[in-house]
C-alpha cells in the first residue's frame, strides 16, 4: 500500500485543481488525477483508513507476508488511525492506456504523527494502479508505497510519462496479456544472472525504480548504474498480469528473493511493475517497485 501497515508511509498534499498543463491531458488521465486528488482530500476529512476503503476497488490486493490478500479485508483489520495523524499525498507523474480504463500514478507522500518524534514528518513515494470500476469511476487495484529519507523530488504540477510511439497493433487482449506475462517471466529469469543485464533494453522512456529507504531512481542511465550494484535474484515468480483493452499498457506483480552476498543479507518480498508497449510490440518497464517482507 502507499504506506507500510507497520509504519505509515510519508506524504505531501498540494492544492487540487487542474493546471493549464493538466488541462491538456487526455480526459481519462485528467479524470484519474482528479480522482486521486479527491481521494487525498477525503483522507484529511474522514481519515486514511475510511478513504482507502472508499477508493480501493473490491478486487484490490495488498502484499502481506508471503501472500497477497484482499486490500479491503486487510484494511478493516487495521485499528482506526489517531484523529490528529496526517496522511498527505499528491499525484505528480503517471499515465493511462489509450483505451482509458487502466493507468498508474505516483507522487510524494508525507505522514505527520504528533505522537511520534515530536511530530517530525516522515517521507515516502507512493505508486498506484487504477482501473475503471463497473460504474465507470476509477478505483485503486494495487498500491505500493516506499519510505524515503527526504521529500521525493518531482516536477511542479503533473507530468505525463512519455507516451510517444505506443503500440497500435491489432492483436487480441489475450495475446497481449500472454506477451506481457512472458516478458515478466523472462525478466525474472534474467535477473537470476544480473539485475542490470535483465533490465538493459527493457526500460521504457521515463522509467522509475522505487526501493524502500532509497530516493527514487529515474531514467535508464541511473537505473542501470544502480542495478549494477545490486545482487542477482535467487528467484522471481510472476503471480498476476493484466493489460488494458488498447494493449499498450499493463501491470504485473509477483514474488522475488535475493541471496545473501557479502554483508548483504538475503531478502524476499513482492515486486510490482507497470509496463508500456511500443509500436514494435515489445513490452518495457516504466515503473518497478519492491516491497521486502
Amino acid at each position: 500500500m502507499r504506506f507500510p501497515l507497520c509504519a505509515v508511509v510519508p506524504l505531501l498534499l498540494l492544492t487540487a485543481g487542474l493546471t493549464a498543463q493538466q488541462a491538456a491531458l487526455p480526459a481519462s488521465l485528467a479524470s484519474m488525477v482528479q480522482t486521486e486528488r479527491a481521494f487525498a482530500r477525503r483522507a484529511t476529512i474522514v481519515g486514511w483508513k475510511q478513504a482507502f476503503l472508499e477508493y480501493f476497488a473490491d478486487a484490490a490486493v495488498s502484499f502481506d507476508g508471503d501472500k497477497t490478500v484482499p486490500s479491503k479485508e486487510q484494511l478493516r483489520q487495521v485499528p482506526d488511525p489517531p484523529k490528529d495523524l496526517q496522511l498527505l499525498w499528491e499525484p505528480r507523474y503517471g499515465d493511462v492506456a489509450a483505451s482509458g480504463e487502466l493507468g498508474w500514478l505516483t507522487g510524494p507522500s508525507t505522514t505527520i504523527n504528533p505522537a511520534r518524534n515530536n511530530g517530525a514528518p516522515r517521507y515516502g513515494n507512493y505508486a498506484s494502479v487504477w482501473k475503471r470500476d463497473a460504474d465507470g469511476s476509477f478505483k485503486v487495484v494495487l498500491d505500493v508505497g516506499i519510505n524515503v529519507p527526504m521529500p521525493a523530488p518531482f516536477e511542479p504540477g503533473f507530468t505525463r510519462a512519455p507516451s510517444a510511439g505506443r503500440y497500435r497493433g491489432s492483436d487480441t487482449v489475450t495475446a497481449a496479456a500472454n506477451a506481457l506475462r512472458d516478458a515478466d517471466r523472462s525478466l525474472n529469469e534474467a535477473a537470476r544472472t544480473s539485475q542490470r543485464q535483465a533490465l538493459a533494453g527493457r526500460l521504457a522512456d521515463g522509467a522509475r525504480f522505487h526501493r524502500p529507504g532509497v530516493m527514487p531512481i529515474r531514467g535508464t542511465t541511473d537505473i542501470l548504474a544502480w542495478l549494477a550494484t545490486q545482487p542477482e535474484w535467487a528467484s522471481g515468480t510472476t503471480q498476476h498480469f493484466e493489460v488494458a483493452q488498447s494493449r499498450d499498457l499493463g501491470y504485473t506483480y509477483g514474488t522475488y528473493a535475493t541471496p545473501a552476498r557479502g554483508a548483504a543479507a538475503a531478502e524476499k518480498g513482492f515486486y510490482a511493475r507497470v509496463w508500456t508497449r511500443g509500436s514494435d510490440g515489445a513490452w518495457k518497464v516504466v515503473l518497478d517497485v519492491l516491497q521486502p517482507q
